[in-house]
């Protein structure tokens, strides 16, 4: 996504959520009207799910991993929450809202709800690689811890993501793995090499300022661009899904904001409670809060084409991501006044026993 040269959210971003919500309006018009139209742009799917996440991958420096040998216990942290705790905790809501809550009250069928705890599932099993140094900055965060954290994420996330889809969708739905896998290579390793190699070109050639100024405030716009080509194809075929249920929006999304809150403030406060300071603990609350749902949406239309409602139910992350996440870090930036307010008194306090 797009952000200015301060590192702020620009007013587009801001509105994201609208730009979605209209290409999702678009795009159920041209499939209800313009069905044949809408058959021949399905070729632009892959397409634009590549330039999705080809533009955050230019942004790794993995030069920094050498720096994260000095951060051991914070990349510890994300990855334990990342890796063992994010993935069961969302397929664990999946469990208590769609297949408990929903179903017994009887707001979702049986077939329905597997669907969206598989989409829910998707948005789990993988972090953000690109809006989350966005929010990091916006709550003034460790900047360059971020950068190392989302470069450790890039990389495993390639190896977990088919792992984590087989264990927890593939107990209730028969999978392809290699299909997974085939899914995760193609819409996040290649982007991963090509964004490295790209990224090194640049600098050797252009200088790194280049690379900051120009090339990655371009690339960002392309991704904005590329997220909302990708929703309007995706429901021009898949919009009849929505339009039979539209309550699968707010069904999705109860879970997603729970995750959102639950998951960032118990990674604070945990980092707080370790002895880490407000820039760090923020830093690494909004690495394991943040999901990948680029490639959540890629892996739903391409290992889940034939189960329609998995797809739709993945644009829930876009959809209210970014209201969330401002709400995320208008609360943490006041939790910063607060700490910070603290240990200046503290400080005082220590200052007048040392003079006394």
């Amino acid at each position: 996504m797009s952000e200015n040269s301060a590192g702020k959210l620009s007013w587009i971003d801001k509105l994201l959520a609208l730009w979605v919500a209209l290409c999702i309006a678009i795009g159920l018009l041209l499939g209800k009207y313009f069905p044949e139209f809408s058959e021949h742009l399905e070729i632009g799917i892959p397409i634009g799910l590549f330039l999705m996440i080809y533009p955050a991958m230019t942004k790794i420096e993995l030069g920094e991993l050498k720096a994260a040998l000095k951060s051991k216990k914070q990349v510890g942290i994300i990855v334990f929450f990342n890796y063992a705790v994010n993935p069961f905790l969302l397929f664990a809501l999946g469990y208590i809202f769609f297949e408990v809550i929903f179903l017994d009250l009887g707001l979702i069928t049986a077939e329905a709800a597997r669907y969206l705890w598989t989409g829910l599932i998707l948005l789990g099993v993988a972090p953000c690689i690109a809006m989350v140094l966005v929010w990091t900055d916006l709550a003034k965060g460790n900047g360059p811890m971020g950068i190392v954290l989302m470069a450790w994420n890039s990389i495993i996330q390639v190896i977990t993501t088919p792992f984590y889809i087989a264990l927890l969708v593939g107990a209730y739905i028969a999978i392809d793995i290699f299909l997974i896998g085939q899914s995760v290579l193609l819409y996040l390793g290649l982007p991963l090499l090509l964004g490295v190699l790209t990224r090194n070109y640049v600098i050797n050639n252009k200088g790194e300022t280049w690379l900051k100024e120009k090339l990655l405030p371009y690339f960002g716009a392309m991704q904005l661009l590329a997220l909302l080509f990708t929703m309007i194809i995706m429901f021009s075929l898949k919009g009849g899904v929505i339009l039979d249920n539209p309550h699968l929006i707010w069904q999705m999304a109860i879970p997603v904001i729970i995750f959102f809150f639950l998951l960032y403030f118990l990674v604070f406060y945990t980092c707080r409670k370790l002895g880490y300071n407000y820039e760090d603990s923020s830093t690494m609350g909004f690495h394991a809060t943040g999901r990948n749902f680029e490639l959540a949406i890629a892996i739903a239309l391409t290992a889940f084409a034939t189960m329609p409602m998995v797809a739709v139910s993945t644009v829930v992350g876009p959809l209210i991501e970014i209201p969330v996440m401002l709400t995320i870090v208008w609360l943490s930036l006041r939790m910063r006044r607060k700490i910070h307010k603290k240990e200046r008194k503290l400080r005082r306090e220590k200052v007048n026993q040392v003079n006394a």
